[in-house]
């Protein structure tokens, strides 16, 4: 009795399955790996930067994306390496006013368009760097909720 229950313990010993935690963490790598890699599928249209005299240190990014695709693209982020960060910002309109406000997401529709503008959805840049000079085109970053990134040109224009 005592050789079978130590062969029994020995086959529970050695009988543990992987963790799978680990499993998860690199099927969420792969995942990410894949996001990175797959093209947005966003068109840029077209994208502007207000300029902004020097000593403003925030401006607005006025982007048309086109998205040919079933499936609604969710913004999540965005950024440029000429300002400290950057904001999607919607605006608002109460009691015959309006104002900004910032948001989590901002959605490309479906087979649709998403046309940024001064009296609606925008991106904000915040703490610029330096100044801004007419003409000059600022790359911005767009993250989308399921990891792509599209880089659209700006052209830093006067409103």
């Amino acid at each position: 009795g005592a050789l079978s229950l130590g062969a029994l313990a020995g086959a529970q010993h050695t009988a543990h399955p992987a963790p799978v935690p680990a499993q998860n963490a690199q099927a969420q790598n792969v995942q990410a790996q894949n996001a990175q890699t797959r093209p947005s599928p966003l068109r840029v249209l077209s994208g502007t930067v207000v300029a902004v005299p020097p000593g403003i240190r925030d401006t607005a990014a006025f982007l048309v994306l086109s998205n040919p695709t079933a499936q609604p693209v969710v913004l999540k982020a965005a950024s440029t390496s000429a300002a400290d960060h950057s904001m999607l910002m919607v605006t608002t309109h109460s009691d015959g006013m309006s104002g900004m406000k910032a948001v989590p997401t901002l959605t490309v529709p479906a087979r649709g368009t998403l046309k940024m503008g001064h009296m609606g959805d925008h991106v904000m840049l915040m703490k610029l760097k330096r100044a801004l000079k007419v003409g000059e085109v600022l790359p911005i970053v767009l993250q989308a909720s399921d990891g792509r990134t599209v880089t659209i040109k700006a052209t830093v224009k006067k409103p």
